[in-house]
């Protein structure tokens, strides 16, 4: 599983991938829209981290993400 710190290095990477100035518009478009995907991603990863320990600390019975 990607970590939320992998996730944003991803998405930097697509983000300038579509800046390159060789790449088409389209191209540019949807690489953009990977890279806001894997932001996005990153920031629910967070949440579920943060969620989880504070049903840990509850002593809440949590479902646990797949491998």
């Amino acid at each position: 599983m990607l970590t939320p710190t992998e996730c944003q290095k991803l998405a930097r990477q697509y983000k300038s991938l579509a800046q390159q100035p060789n790449v088409s518009k389209e191209r540019s478009v949807m690489l953009t829209n990977i890279a806001r995907t894997l932001s996005g991603l990153a920031t629910q990863l967070d949440r579920l981290a943060a969620d989880m320990r504070d049903q840990a600390k509850k002593g809440t019975s949590v479902a646990t993400p797949l491998p």
